[in-house]
């Protein structure tokens, strides 16, 4: 069994059905481990490939992200210090940020080829596909909306739903624009799209209503850059069409599903920029800087790492629940490391995508071109949209998928500069 073929696909499996599987009610709850299995399993991994790298005096590929990595590793220990956190909600905190950059560099240094990325996506499309049928059976026939919408996922797995299907997405509309396709391909490719666009509201995933048309659009305008073609033109204007009309009809039937929400008559109803006159989760940042007293430390390291958990496992609630109800990646991280902690990650985050544009500009295969333009379009996800309205930073489902196919990226840049390239 080749490992850079099968570490991928059943890491994916892992992250997919168990964590979720751990909520109350789920048929895990009694494990409460294995909702951190990602946390224990990725240092193991990693302590296992430095150990086997060191000892066979193999070069270790580490990437553009090392310095960043080592700030923010810094930033966290010295909040910890300075706050005087515990020695476990230290730990903790470095895992939440550190341990899929501590993957990366696992992937980095394996050979990801072609075959393995096919087979790669062809696990992770019918993953997401399969949950068509599950989602409209739990609603059309047993009644069941809300978070509890997915069996599979498991309570609350509406977000990393919401999450695989913008990334599925950003994939199809690369892969169209791209890729030589046929007609029948691209017919099931805008059948899905609307398919997920239906499937949203009745999981109330309103992350992936508002952001695909944008993660989409971004990476229409990438495969445009270089070069337009008729073909290319109609194939955009269809996947534009069906992805307005997705959206239009997502925020139609979301009225429908929850009507006790009232009429949408501001998107911010939807985007909980407000409730009931509390801080919602899109303005809990400001709220924190501009309302609440913040001594000069706590703006740059912030109130120590585990300020942001709830309290359930590790420690009581963290100091953002007297700011908010609400968990945005965004006001977690500020609370957690503050202003230098936040740099440090967005660092490392702009790192990855500097490369990535070195990558598109060298690269001629269709197949990593069209995949460039997709995990860009998931680095705008991951980056800027999610977190100012979720925990895309500490959630498996949008760091795996993201990393490790960023991870292909790097090495195929690599491969194409020379064998003996070096990160700088």
């Amino acid at each position: 069994m080749k490992l850079n073929k099968w570490l991928p696909i059943i890491f994916l499996l892992i992250t997919w059905y168990i964590p979720r599987q751990t909520a109350p009610g789920a048929y895990l709850e009694n494990f409460l481990i294995l909702r951190w299995i990602t946390f224990i399993l990725i240092p193991v991994i990693f302590i296992c490939f430095l150990i086997y790298r060191l000892r066979t005096n193999t070069k270790i590929y580490v990437a553009n992200i090392i310095l960043p990595m080592v700030i923010l590793f810094g930033a966290i220990i010295f909040s910890g210090l300075i706050n005087q956190s515990s020695l476990l909600e230290i730990v903790f905190t470095i895992l939440i940020y550190l341990r899929y950059p501590l993957l990366f560099i696992v992937f980095l240094n394996m050979d990801i080829d072609k075959d393995v990325l096919s087979s790669f996506l062809k696990v992770f499309l019918f993953l997401v596909i399969i949950q068509i049928p599950e989602v409209f059976y739990r609603f059309f026939v047993m009644g069941i909306r809300w978070d509890h919408i997915s069996w599979t996922l498991g309570p609350w797995g509406t977000f990393d739903l919401g999450v695989y299907m913008l990334y599925a997405t950003a994939i199809m509309v690369a892969n169209a624009l791209i890729l030589r396709i046929k007609l029948s391909h691209f017919i099931l490719i805008l059948f899905l799209i609307l398919c997920f666009f239906l499937v949203a509201p009745m999981g109330e995933i309103k992350s992936f209503i508002f952001f695909t048309p944008v993660v989409a659009g971004l990476v229409i305008y990438n495969c445009f850059k270089k070069k337009i073609t008729k073909k290319k033109l109609y194939i955009a204007i269809g996947l534009i069409m069906v992805i307005f009309i997705g959206f239009i009809f997502s925020l139609n039937l979301y009225e429908k599903v929850f009507p006790e929400s009232g009429e949408l008559e501001k998107i911010g109803s939807m985007l909980n920029l407000r409730e009931e006159g509390r801080v919602g989760r899109i303005s809990v940042p400001i709220d924190i800087i501009t309302k609440t007293e913040i001594g000069f430390s706590n703006f740059l390291i912030g109130w120590g790492p585990g300020s942001s958990l709830a309290g359930e496992y590790l420690a009581d609630r963290g100091k953002i629940f007297e700011f908010t109800r609400y968990k945005a990646q965004l006001a977690e991280t500020f609370v957690d490391i503050g202003i230098i902690g936040m740099f440090a990650y967005f660092w490392l985050l702009i790192s990855l995508i500097l490369r990535l544009r070195k990558h598109i500009r060298v690269e001629d295969d269709k197949t990593y071109i069209f995949l460039n333009h997709a995990v860009i379009g998931m680095w705008l996800f991951y980056a800027i949209l999610g977190p100012i309205y979720d925990l895309v930073w500490r959630h498996d489902s949008p760091n795996f998928i993201f990393f490790f196919l960023t991870a292909a990226l790097y090495n195929r840049y690599r491969n194409i500069k020379n064998e003996n390239f070096t990160y700088q």
